[in-house]
């Protein structure tokens, strides 16, 4: 054994401490990421972060005892490259609120961090080792050929390793493949842009236990007079703005407009707790068919034009104009550039946008954005195929489904009204914080909510806690 360790150089053992690292990387992982993430981040398969980092791990292991074939140490990197891809996607949204000051996503910064630093270590380290080498001396290295030096164990070696290093390449991509074609799946479901890289926590995915497209849904969302197609809208960036257009200046906040047509809403409710005081405030835009835009951010209104085919790339080939952004233009303080991105799901874009709460500095607050179609119907997702267990958080949330047939959570909280028995939560936990409460006691619970014209109802399965 100790012949066996000098003939390795230093980059033999950076491999084995990369192999350590990975692995603990691993085990902190998957008990922690549930909480780490931002919320929405699901759409991406975060748990394919610890998944690839597994897979270098076993990669290493065939490293260790095949150091003589160094061009599998390729392989470890690559997969820890991926792990490193991964959380790069993940974690903008939480450094975001960092910056901002507003910790609305949900998520863990500091364990991301962890993740992060982790992985370039691991990562950098294993490319330095890469160029070390493992054995002292050329001699060593020839001296461990299993095929010059002959031998059935070392042939056992090599197919063992061999048989390792496929099954962790096979294993992690096809597990990579599954939970990535289910996020996307789920996110066509609901009318999203599959390719569209984005979230936030207003827009948490919804993924109903059941289908709620039923044919009643399908019947009040065909009777709906409208026929209008926000998709098709094609509105071209200018050189310069007129802010003293009368139509401008005579536009106001609402949802009708004689004459025109809604394109996009942009919607968020923000609540913080200072000193005591627990405050909600509300941002909204909506974008309409002839270029024009009303906002309002808390107590603060602001207009202008919006463009979604910009002047240096939105056309194609032949010169014809094609949709390639989608941003905003103001006079007003704090709201002179929209720039909005795309993200999956039922809201298909989003923004900062300033927003002041009469006090402190201001806040930066995500506003997120739809196409535009009337709603047509609501219902009540529950995680869990409704069936929870006592002491545990609810994972309820009211979805509005429009004529289109696309459904998402409803981001204003303060416009439901929900109707919870007295005895199914916690006492700490408010009615309206239904979707945060933990349930207290084992039953059969109805539940409903309102919202508009819109109502809903389900039941809520409740199960005593396993014993431990």
């Amino acid at each position: 054994m100790l012949d066996f360790f000098k003939k390795r150089s230093v980059g033999y053992f950076i491999v084995l401490v990369d192999a350590v690292l990975a692995l603990v990387t691993a085990l902190v992982f998957f008990p922690t990421y549930g909480g780490a993430m931002a919320n929405g981040m699901e759409d991406f398969a975060p748990v394919t972060i610890g998944i690839f980092l597994l897979a270098g791990f076993a990669v290493e292991a065939v490293v260790l005892v095949l150091p003589q074939y160094r061009f599998i140490h390729l392989g470890a990197i690559a997969f820890f490259g991926l792990s490193l891809y991964k959380e790069i996607i993940v974690i903008p949204p939480l450094i975001a609120d960092f910056v901002n000051n507003v910790h609305y996503q949900g998520g863990d910064l500091g364990i991301n961090i962890f993740y992060l630093v982790m992985l370039l270590l691991i990562i950098i380290s294993g490319i330095v080792a890469m160029f070390l080498g493992f054995y002292r001396d050329e001699a060593d290295l020839e001296a461990d050929e299993p095929i010059k030096a002959g031998g059935t164990g070392k042939l056992i070696k090599v197919g063992a390793g061999s048989f390792v290093l496929v099954a962790a390449i096979v294993g992690s991509l096809v597990t990579s493949s599954v939970l990535s074609s289910g996020a996307v799946n789920k996110q066509n479901q609901q009318g999203g842009d599959p390719a569209a890289s984005t979230s936030s926590a207003s827009t948490k995915s919804v993924i109903p236990e059941d289908d709620p497209i039923t044919d009643a849904v399908r019947e009040r969302a065909e009777a709906i007079d409208y026929d209008f197609d926000p998709s098709e809208i094609v509105i071209k960036q200018q050189e310069e703005y007129d802010f003293n257009d009368a139509e401008l200046k005579a536009l106001k906040n609402g949802t009708t407009r004689d004459g025109h047509y809604l394109v996009y809403v942009f919607e968020n409710e923000y609540s913080e707790g200072y000193q005591g005081q627990y405050n909600t405030y509300k941002a909204s835009i909506y974008l309409w068919d002839d270029g024009l835009f009303f906002g309002r951010s808390h107590n603060t209104d602001f207009k202008g034009f919006w463009y979604n085919s910009s002047i240096d790339g939105g056309s194609d080939e032949e010169g014809n104009d094609i949709i390639d952004c989608l941003n905003m233009q103001s006079n007003t303080n704090h709201y002179e550039s929209i720039i909005t991105a795309p993200m999956t799901g039922f809201y298909s874009r989003q923004a900062y946008i300033f927003l002041n709460p009469g006090w402190g500095d201001g806040r930066s607050v995500v506003v997120s954005g739809y196409l535009y179609y009337p709603d047509a119907d609501m219902f009540i997702s529950a995680g869990h195929g409704g069936t929870f267990k006592v002491g545990e958080r609810a994972k309820i949330s009211a979805n509005r489904i429009l004529k289109n047939l696309s459904y998402g959570a409803i981001i204003k909280k303060s416009e439901l009204h929900w109707n919870i028995p007295d005895d199914m939560l916690e006492k700490s936990s408010a009615t309206q914080a239904v979707t945060e409460g933990k349930f207290a006691a084992a039953g059969e619970y109805e539940i409903s909510v309102t919202w508009g014209e819109f109502s809903a109802t389900k039941t809520i399965v409740v199960e005593e806690a396993a014993e431990e």
